[in-house]
């Protein structure tokens, strides 16, 4: 994972899969309002859908609902895999857990792992502040 965003949207009322979908890239902030608009949406969509069934899809044989480039796809593809949400395994792409839920908490646990990184980082610097604070004090 090299990035990914959070954004705090709120859940939708409707619990049907492509809604629920469209709220996960909203939150993950891929949804946007140029002309790849729902691409992600798709593509997460039929990543869900295999992750039921247990295979990958090639990004040739992803199909969508319009006619796109294959390297608009993979641009999108390459997306989803920097967030940590799908892997690539051979000429495969899979959603990354068996399902959405345990791709979430794989992806959480990326993000604590990264903060507890950052918590002892900041630790470090405050116990080098101090200890700095506490020579200027020693040599008035």
């Amino acid at each position: 994972m090299k990035s990914i965003i959070i954004r705090s949207v709120e859940k939708p009322r409707d619990n049907h899969p492509q809604v629920l979908i469209k709220w996960f890239c909203e939150v993950f902030g891929l949804a946007n309002d140029d002309e790849d608009n729902g691409i992600e949406e798709q593509i997460l969509l039929r990543f869900a859908k295999a992750a039921y069934q247990g295979h990958g899809i090639s990004s040739s044989e992803l199909k969508l609902d319009k006619d796109i480039a294959r390297s608009t796809v993979i641009y999108h593809l390459n997306r989803l895999m920097d967030m940590g949400i799908i892997i690539k395994r051979g000429r495969k792409y899979y959603l990354r857990a068996m399902d959405m839920s345990k791709t979430i908490e794989e992806i959480e646990y990326d993000l604590n792992r990264e903060i507890m990184k950052m918590l002892d980082t900041a630790k470090e610097m405050d116990k080098l502040f101090e200890k700095g604070a506490r020579q200027r004090k020693a040599s008035l």
